[in-house]
């Protein structure tokens, strides 16, 4: 039986991956989580937790142990990453770190592949204490440095991309899936069959944090898109195709919606008018054993989960009201 410690496990990804680890029958886990109980603190009764804040004395109270694994889901500042690295380095057999695809200087990467290897951002002193998402990549660099240079502490770590599945907070992929389930036409902006991005599921994510637990042998650093990439019209497409429906795909130019004052990313989520998440994870998929979830299967079994929530209202992009504006604006300019 491994012992393993899991630094957030009832929110979203970590909610994803303790699930996981509890269904595994070729495999027996003493799973621990440690948490503020703030998400769902009612979930996974059968296990033991530790509630805390990372940013207190709380989190030495796991030091106090042995583990074969922490799989540290929740950090986000360097300088609590490194304290506890150092404490926890005597009592880890791997340190286990979810960073993120922010951590690469994506100003610089449209229509490149991008690599373990390429450019990071840099985080500076201010940066490292910053609380608000303009730093979180920058944060993210910081954190994930402290690990690598923590003599003596055997660290994984993994940069997802934009993560999607069931428990996502964030609707970004749900906008889109929402709107292939219940909209006879969808407004996709024309770049969408040209930009190309690789995204991150987040079943297939808590196989290879699970897979790297039990690797003899591993590289440190692995990016954790679990698909190749793909245009976002391609990606809407599987959607449909996974709810059997046929909606009517409205194509409008970049120019007409800047017009319209339709932005990039915010009103249509995924969309950034270039290819600048093309991430590659052919390191991960040689170094771990997994079997990723073919892509139009990924939003079928997510689909699942949004039927159980009745299909309720995104809350991220632009209303459907205003989609309808738009789309009704472009007509009339077209048969103007």
């Amino acid at each position: 039986m491994k012992k393993i410690l899991i630094l957030g496990g009832t929110h979203f990804v970590g909610r994803a991956l303790t699930e996981i680890l509890l269904q595994q029958t070729n495999e027996e886990y003493e799973v621990v989580l440690f948490n503020r109980g703030k998400s769902h603190p009612h979930l996974f009764p059968q296990l033991r937790k530790i509630q805390g804040d990372r940013e207190t004395d709380a989190l030495y109270q796991t030091c106090n142990e042995d583990w074969d694994a922490v799989l540290d889901i929740s950090g986000y500042f360097p300088d609590t990453i490194q304290a506890y690295a150092e404490r926890i380095k005597h009592h880890c057999g791997r340190y286990i770190f979810v960073s993120t695809a922010s951590v690469y200087n994506l100003q610089n990467s449209e229509n490149k592949r991008i690599t373990e290897d390429f450019e990071l951002l840099t985080c500076s002193k201010a940066e490292r204490t910053d609380k608000t998402m303009a730093t979180y990549g920058q944060r993210k660099v910081a954190c994930e440095q402290a690990l690598l240079q923590c003599n003596g502490l055997d660290a994984v770590i993994f940069r997802p991309s934009v993560v999607y599945g069931k428990y996502d907070p964030f609707d970004r992929h749900y906008y889109w899936l929402y709107r292939a389930k219940h909209n006879a036409r969808i407004l996709l902006p024309a770049s969408a069959k040209t930009s190309f991005d690789a995204f991150t599921y987040v079943n297939d994510l808590a196989q290879a944090l699970i897979a790297a637990i039990h690797a003899p042998t591993h590289r440190q650093v692995y990016n954790a898109s679990t698909h190749a990439p793909t245009s976002l019209w391609e990606m809407v497409k599987a959607m449909a195709n996974a709810l059997h429906t046929h909606p009517e795909w409205v194509e409008v130019p970049a120019h007409f919606l800047d017009h319209q004052k339709v932005q990039v990313w915010t009103d249509i989520p995924l969309w950034m008018n270039g290819s600048f998440l093309m991430m590659d994870n052919t390191r991960l998929t040689q170094d771990f054993p997994i079997q990723l979830t073919p892509l139009q299967t990924s939003f079928e079994q997510t689909a699942l989960y949004y039927e159980q929530l009745n299909w309720y209202l995104p809350k991220t992009g632009i209303s459907l009201h205003e989609e309808e504006d738009v789309i009704e604006l472009w007509e009339e300019k077209n048969n103007g």
